[in-house]
């Protein structure tokens, strides 16, 4: 294999196969970053068994092959070349060598053969706005668990239909939806496992899902691969698989409530800054509280023995005064989410969920946040 490019251009590319190269690989062969040059085109791959990730540059070809080498220290090599100045692959006997300005390194191949079959990607079960789709999975993505003991809480549900894909995930406290128009293929060929869905839910990984978000946010259109086994997006030179969660995530809608004893509405980083502001004084399980009227609201937090806060922020209220309190970092996280000046929080009672959105981006983004359960309250 012998092979010149851009710099710049390889070092993206191998910091995006990088994604899928297991920090602690199970087998040494993980640990390696496959490497193929053919038809003036390089194809850098990274894999772990449960999701890859895959880059594609135009290049100069003048000997075409595929190898093996260790992913990280050839990316450390790559991203600190010089930029103006192209980097040249080759492989002498079983070493590769790298080429760049003064620079020539010689790194040790690692055994193709040992190497898994990289997951192919059927065709696609539709298309989304790129930058659309990443916005929403960054936002949902968040409230995933990150206990691996929950395996199902761990992704984000996927659930499709004709002309929306509605996202959601959730950790036990605190449920994160949002909705993105999509197009689907209805004509998507397929067989078995390997047929693309276009209807239907599917749980995909969150870090698969936050990887997507990541190469989608600065594309137009995206295509996105959904079947039994895989989840797939691309979008021109990248690539990124996952494989699917077996089960699913409780009911949603069963848990969002449709009628309301209160609805505020706020500043949404007015409100953040509040929260902000008084956290200091709290221990890791030590709730906020909300005392909400017709004018205000005010967060108020601490104790006799660490020291007590408030803050106050402007809100309109259509119901009854209440207090509510909540575990400050998901509040927060929450509110971090919402893309607008103005956040409404949907009430029922003290005891009962609050739903957050947006005002008037209910259909776009919605995040529900348990409440603490307090003795009592009062400040």
């Amino acid at each position: 294999m012998k092979l010149t490019i851009d710099t710049d251009k390889l070092a993206d590319a191998a910091q995006w196969a990088l994604r899928a190269v297991p920090a602690n690989p199970p087998i040494p062969v993980l640990a390696g970053m496959r490497i193929e040059a053919d038809d003036n085109t390089l194809l850098l791959s990274g894999f772990d068994y449960y999701r890859s990730a895959r880059a594609r540059e135009d290049c100069e070809v003048s000997e075409p092959g595929t190898l093996l080498v260790g992913a990280r220290v050839f990316t450390d090599l790559v991203r600190g070349f010089p930029k103006s100045k192209p980097t040249t692959l080759a492989l002498d006997g079983t070493d590769l060598t790298l080429t760049c300005g003064t620079a020539h390194i010689s790194l040790p191949t690692l055994p193709l053969d040992d190497y898994p079959t990289l997951p192919t990607i059927p065709s696609a079960s539709g298309t989304v706005d790129g930058a659309v789709l990443a916005e929403a999975a960054a936002k949902v993505a968040v409230a995933a668990s990150t206990d691996e003991t929950l395996a199902n809480l761990t992704g984000v549900e996927f659930t499709l239909s004709d002309t929306t894909m509605v996202l959601s995930a959730t950790d036990r406290y605190a449920f994160h939806v949002a909705d993105v128009p999509w197009t689907p293929n209805k004509g998507a060929k397929g067989k078995g496992r390997n047929k693309p869905r276009t209807e239907g839910s599917a749980l995909i990984p969150a870090d698969v899902v936050r990887d997507a978000a990541r190469i989608l946010a600065a594309d137009g259109q995206a295509e996105l691969t959904i079947t039994e086994s895989l989840f797939a997006v691309s979008v021109p030179g990248r690539w990124a698989t996952g494989s699917i969660i077996d089960g699913a995530l409780p009911g949603y809608a069963a848990l969002f409530p449709t009628e309301f004893q209160a609805v505020a509405t706020t500043g949404t980083e007015a409100l953040a800054d509040a929260i902000k502001h008084v956290m200091p004084l709290l221990g890791k399980a030590d709730p906020i509280v909300l005392d909400i009227t017709d004018s205000e609201i005010t967060v108020r937090a601490g104790t006799d023995d660490k020291g007590r806060g408030r803050d106050q922020v402007h809100a309109d209220l259509e119901g009854d005064p209440l207090a509510i309190a909540f575990n400050p970092g998901l509040l927060l996280k929450t509110l971090q989410q919402i893309d607008a000046p103005f956040t409404q929080f949907n009430l029922t009672t003290p005891t009962k969920p609050a739903l957050l959105h947006g005002v008037d981006q209910a259909d776009t983004f919605r995040g529900l946040v348990m409440p603490i359960r307090l003795t009592s309250i009062s400040g």
